[in-house]
């Protein structure tokens, strides 16, 4: 019996923070991220990172089929071995939800729900200095000076991606899809939704649910 406990949230909803919290605090955990396959299977020039670079290169969307391809494979693996996988990222759609579904059994759910002002603020704070790719954020990490690269003093520059405007339309797409998802990944699953805007301050709710859910487990060894 293998725990499978999946996080979703909107992007920039502080995922990545909880995801390596939660990694510390339980080891038997092996991570699965979307992200991470997709950087490991192009930097490796394995056949699905070929393909999956073109659209990259054309600044398109992986498309699903070699998303799943590369995160089951993965997933199926370490299950087989005896892994308890944390899923991060995935499924973000439809298409992928089956795929998990027909091929793993997910036991929890970890739903993290971030007020979008929270977001829209976190991405918008957002600037970069293209030309090194060095990233700042106002939040946490700002410039020295307003607007200038700390190295080089050049114009920092906000990605079409990052404007408040773009983020708020991308979140209302999430939110549609995940309403879909919701639905169908909770079905026959435990789900719990942590509400909050501070990762530091909703991780500990995470860990306590966590160490419930995970106590007398036999087949999960710390």
């Amino acid at each position: 019996h293998t725990h499978l406990p999946l996080n979703e949230t909107e992007p920039g909803g502080g995922k990545g923070t909880i995801s390596g919290k939660i990694l510390q605090d339980f080891p038997q955990f092996r991570h699965v991220s979307t992200g991470d396959e997709l950087r490991q299977h192009v930097r490796n020039r394995t056949p699905l990172g070929i393909e999956a670079k073109k659209y990259m290169d054309e600044g398109c969307l992986v498309p699903d089929q070699i998303m799943i391809q590369m995160v089951m494979g993965d997933a199926v693996e370490a299950v087989k071995k005896g892994q308890s996988l944390l899923l991060d990222g995935f499924p973000r759609t439809m298409e992928q939800a089956v795929a998990l579904d027909k091929n793993l059994d997910v036991d929890l759910v970890i739903n993290l729900c971030i007020p979008n002002e929270t977001i829209i603020e976190r991405i918008s704070d957002r600037w970069i200095h293209p030309a090194s790719g060095r990233v700042y954020n106002y939040s946490y990490k700002p410039p020295k000076v307003k607007g200038l690269d700390d190295e080089t003093g050049e114009p920092l520059v906000q990605r079409e991606d990052d404007k408040p405007e773009s983020v708020l339309k991308r979140l209302q797409k999430y939110e549609t899809v995940n309403n879909l998802l919701g639905g169908y990944i909770s079905f026959g699953k435990v789900i719990q939704t942590f509400i909050g805007t501070e990762s530091d301050v909703i991780y500990p709710e995470v860990k306590r649910w966590l160490d419930d859910q995970l106590a007398g487990d036999e087949a999960v060894t710390v």
